[in-house]
């Protein structure tokens, strides 16, 4: 059993042993393969853990209204709702009824102070490094986290890292030379600083490389810190 399994059983035990009602409902018939999805795929790989996470999180609004949200994140200076959005349940159930009960739900976390975070359960399984940007965005620009690991580099690489961080997937020399308003010449060659030193990876072309991507061993090593 890997070590995501045994943190998960533990954590899911743990709330299932303090749920009642429609909570303990939802975390023993609704909570599966797309919440999981996310965590496994999405959340363990950047985080590193699942504290401060809450599944089936019930939200009451202004109106007394009662919503439950995938996951909770419970961390100053604002918490974020997360959720893993399964295509086919959500086209089955579909009407124009709960269409607008959706946005209504969506409008009244929001308004009441929280970030919000939506994956679908296709991205998670097809693209799970994208999700994993986001959450790793979410951290550094929600909660202040950056890699220790880049302090060491110029104020130039730490820019370069910071884009390739949050650019979703790979970037381009372009991007990068848009991001520091500098020549290709010099961007390039800080590019090829960073894939020497073992922070980026080369993603397209062999003798002369046009996109680049953060290497999987420096894409979430400020993760475990969080």
């Amino acid at each position: 059993m890997s070590l995501f399994e045994k943190e998960y059983c533990v954590w899911l035990e743990g709330h299932l042993a303090k749920s009642r009602g429609e909570r303990l409902r939802r975390l023993k018939e609704r909570h599966g393969f797309g919440e999981k999805c996310f965590l496994e795929n999405a959340w363990w790989p950047v985080v590193g853990s699942l504290a401060d996470l809450h599944p089936e999180y019930e939200f009451i609004a202004p109106d007394g209204s009662h919503y439950f949200m995938d996951f909770a994140y419970l961390r100053l200076p604002r918490p974020t709702c997360l959720e893993s959005d399964d295509f086919g349940s959500h086209a089955r159930d579909a009407d124009r009824r709960g269409f607008s009960r959706g946005l209504d739900r969506q409008n009244e976390i929001a308004l009441a102070g929280w970030h919000v975070l939506r994956f679908s359960v296709d991205k998670l399984k097809e693209n799970p490094v994208g999700c994993q940007n986001h959450v790793h965005r979410m951290m550094t620009e929600w909660y202040g986290h950056e890699d220790d690991s880049l302090f060491g580099l110029s104020l130039y690489e730490r820019e370069i890292m910071r884009l390739a961080a949050t650019c979703g997937d790979t970037f381009t020399v372009a991007d990068a030379c848009i991001r520091l308003g500098r020549q290709q010449k010099f961007v390039r060659s800080l590019l090829h600083s960073l894939v020497q030193s073992g922070y980026l990876e080369p993603a397209s072309g062999e003798k002369r490389i046009r996109k680049f991507r953060i290497r999987a061993r420096h894409r979430w090593n400020a993760g475990r810190r969080y």
